[in-house]
């Protein structure tokens, strides 16, 4: 076995979620939320239908949120197997305070500031019902004022958590210390669920990003379904191939079932379940989402893979424009 099996993830590459309507997608996260649409493209399983990402200027791994577009998706349902919400990082608790304003001003129900295990935070819902927190520094303050100008330094940055909903303590620790080693950083009382415990993982030494894993009595909750409002998969990060090759050993060598290598054209991709279902996603740093597109005008078109570029005219047909 190669060395390079016990290369750490770098992070979070991305998260994946459902939205029914590309459109209205597309208005909240880069109009209201204002991050950077950095790739236009479609499902490279289903050519038909929008594969979105969003994150900094130019893609950095561990920014990036993508949507599939599933028109006729239902609801999805919050349970073990699925996640409860995601959070993404700001600089400062002002920063949290012009946040809490400006989604109050676009018409947006806001819970908090409140308290995440030492760290402030406020809630709010996407339009497809997905639950997003954004979380400042542990110990900072957020000032009761709400400063309507939007500078560059309050940008929405870093994924920090997404927390995931598991059934037992000893195959979670099994699992996302064992296997995947992660650090258990804190335990401790869940906010989101009665009577129910928060294992808070370091993802990885340096980037400030957790998993959070609330235990969840499997004989008194439900199983996830999949639908809007539920984050899809997560997706860590690896350097380069042959680290993603050495950790799809590892994990195979586990005994856990893991997928080939699969070309995403601005990545390679493998994908593997925790013992809850939840799916994961192992993804390379390269080769980015310059491949096809100058840094400057990402996003601003619709981009193809080699294989799919004779059914352009097909698709930008078919696909409802963006604006």
């Amino acid at each position: 076995m190669s060395d390079a099996w016990a290369t750490p993830f770098a992070g979070y590459h991305h998260l994946t979620m459902v939205t029914k309507n590309a459109v209205e997608n597309v208005r909240f996260y880069r109009d209201v939320l204002k991050l950077r649409m950095v790739k236009q493209t479609v499902n490279f399983d289903k050519a038909d239908t929008y594969h979105l990402y969003y994150g900094d200027e130019t893609g950095t791994p561990g920014t990036l949120l993508t949507f599939f577009e599933w028109p006729n998706v239902t609801p999805g349902a919050l349970g073990w197997g699925g996640n409860h919400h995601l959070a993404m990082q700001v600089v400062s608790g002002a920063s949290l305070a012009f946040w809490r304003g400006h989604l109050e001003r676009e018409g947006i129900d806001v819970e908090g500031p409140f308290d995440d295990h030492g760290h402030p935070a406020i809630r709010f819902r996407d339009p497809d019902g997905l639950i997003l927190e954004l979380i400042a520094p542990a110990g900072d303050d957020v000032p009761d004022g709400a400063p309507a100008l939007f500078v560059p330094a309050m940008a929405i940055g870093a994924i920090d958590h997404v927390a995931v909903v598991a059934t037992n303590r000893d195959t979670a620790m099994a699992f996302y210390s064992g296997l995947l080693g992660f650090t258990l950083a804190v335990e401790a009382d869940s906010r989101d669920r009665v009577d129910a415990t928060d294992l808070i993982f370091d993802v990885s030494g340096g980037t400030g990003q957790r998993v959070v894993i609330t235990l969840a009595d499997r004989e008194r909750t439900p199983k996830a379904r999949m639908g809007t409002g539920l984050t899809h998969h997560i997706a860590f990060n690896v350097p380069d191939d042959p680290t993603q090759l050495a950790w799809q050993e590892r994990v195979g060598g586990a005994g856990v079932a893991i997928t080939e290598v699969r070309d995403r054209q601005y990545f390679h991709s493998m994908y593997f379940n925790d013992p809850d279902g939840f799916v994961i996603e192992i993804a390379t740093a390269t080769p980015g989402f310059a491949v096809d597109e100058p840094v400057e005008s990402l996003g601003e078109r619709l981009s193809l893979p080699p294989w799919l570029e004779e059914s352009r005219g097909e698709l930008e047909r078919s696909l409802t424009p963006l604006g």
